[in-house]
């Protein structure tokens, strides 16, 4: 005699599994969203409407399962592919989609994730662009390029332990990688170390081809270190653009405060005067404070704190 399944019981299981929700928190920000968007694509616009449908009632297995048809069916539509991401993002499943990127393992010249990351840039969705870098950095031609945009994203963040990671990644791949390089190099002066600087300011020299702009890293490094002599030749021997960029002038001068008692400042006023062109508006009796009395204490104080 066959066994019969209870019906009843199995009703309710179905119901309970089907009305399993999310945490409080999580269904709020997922009803709440307003950032999935619509798409006027003939294709894709129904399954696309659906999926955000089924997101936005917490149906939550049914959505992730209309989302993947829905690219299956169209692929590069970046509206859909912004939303899936968006999806994962709220729900903090972040592992989940990454493995789904890697899976689909987007060409490096594909023009749909290419229109993905600038459509994330514009949109000001940075927290999401970072997690499909992630994703695509484990993805064949897409390591370099993602390495690069995450150091850079953590080093304009503050995160210099994260920014230095990924760099160090782009290093251990091309030891010569000019951006790479001079990244790092931003990074030792955050966090004071002149030595590793001045390594740094030494590779970019052999190597760096599209940016010769590296005096900065030699002057502040050799400033710190007391080799005022040495840093002084590094700032003469500057590019004209690079010797308008503030901070670059302002080492400089210092760097001449700390060496003479009576500084002379007729090389330095041409390209203060172009930086003042450009927006800068520190006065030239307060920028150069031996031309005035009150800036003679400036002086004495830089030379008392390098002696």
């Amino acid at each position: 005699m066959r066994h019969r399944i209870p019906y009843f019981p199995f009703l309710v299981l179905l119901f309970l599994l089907g009305s399993c929700r999310y945490p409080i928190a999580k269904q709020d920000a997922i009803e709440s969203d307003t950032l999935f968007l619509e798409t006027s694509h003939p294709n894709a616009k129904q399954c696309n409407d659906d999926a955000i449908r089924l997101t936005k009632s917490i149906q939550l297995d049914i959505a992730s399962a209309t989302w993947e048809s829905c690219l299956v069916s169209n692929p590069n539509e970046v509206v859909v592919h912004l939303n899936r991401l968006r999806f994962y993002y709220l729900l903090e499943e972040y592992e989940t989609f990454k493995q789904k990127v890697a899976k689909e393992s987007p060409s490096r010249s594909s023009v749909t994730y290419q229109s993905i990351l600038k459509e994330l840039d514009q949109r000001l969705r940075y927290e999401e662009k970072v997690i499909l870098l992630d994703a695509l950095s484990r993805v064949k031609g897409w390591e370099l390029y993602a390495y690069e945009e995450l150091a850079y994203y953590y080093l304009q963040a503050g995160n210099f332990v994260y920014a230095e990671g990924y760099f160090n990644q782009i290093l251990e791949a091309v030891p010569f990688h000019e951006n790479a390089l001079y990244g790092m190099s931003d990074i030792q002066i955050h966090k004071g170390n002149w030595y590793s600087l001045l390594d740094y300011a030494k590779s970019l020299e052999l190597s760096a081809k599209k940016n010769k702009e590296y005096h900065y890293y030699f002057l502040k490094g050799n400033y710190e270190l007391g080799r005022y002599d040495v840093a002084l030749k590094w700032a003469e021997s500057a590019s004209a653009n690079e010797k308008t960029e503030i901070h670059f002038l302002e080492l400089w001068r210092d760097t001449l405060l700390v060496l003479k008692d009576h500084p002379k400042w007729e090389t330095l006023l041409p390209y203060y005067r172009k930086a003042k062109e450009k927006g800068y508006s520190v006065p030239e009796s307060v920028f150069f404070p031996t031309l005035s009395k009150e800036g003679k204490d400036v002086r004495k104080a830089v030379r008392s704190g390098r002696s």
